[in-house]
């Protein structure tokens, strides 16, 4: 599925430049296409874009974020509203912010802002983020996004708060 996203959103109107032995392509809406595409150009110039991200290096299961709740350099980031953490609850150590304020938020929110809010430092590029929600679906859109902003070490919780909710029992 990520593979496909990432198709659609690379396919249309990117620009092939050629810097002296290097390709860089470009798109005039999104800037430099993230650095999990790879480009490839047939003898006539046609130009390919895929993904190179295998599903398991961007998902993580149920063990995987029980150990990453004991590790404050992971920012678990619930994505779900305010009334469903109330309603179901939330996995221990996370925080939340809503899904059509996740880019925002990780773009635009000063530093000395995010860590006032969520009372841990705003994540860089390379801190490792882990989205869920309560079935995984949304969780994906905002691991889309941050990857989008340029976040690099951000995965997705598939079974989320309802696979949390069953085996923590």
């Amino acid at each position: 599925m990520l593979g496909r996203i990432f198709y659609r959103q690379a396919s249309p109107a990117y620009t092939l430049f050629k810097l002296s032995k290097q390709n860089f392509v470009t798109s005039p809406r999104n800037g430099p296409i993230p650095h999990f595409i790879r480009l490839t150009a047939n003898k006539q110039g046609i130009c390919r874009l895929y993904s190179t991200i295998k599903l398991e290096d961007v998902t993580v299961d149920f063990d995987y974020v029980k150990k990453a709740t004991e590790n404050r350099n992971v920012l678990i980031i619930d994505v779900r509203e305010l009334e469903e953490l109330k309603e179901h609850g939330k996995i221990p150590n996370s925080i939340n912010i809503p899904l059509g304020n996740v880019t925002p938020v990780l773009s635009t929110m000063p530093d000395n802002e995010f860590n006032k809010l969520y009372n841990r430092p705003k994540p860089t590029e390379d801190t490792e983020i882990i989205f869920y929600c309560m079935i995984g679906k949304r969780s994906g859109m905002a691991q889309q996004n941050a990857i989008n902003l340029g976040y690099k070490n951000v995965k997705n919780y598939l079974g989320s708060y309802a696979d949390w909710a069953n085996k923590s029992q």
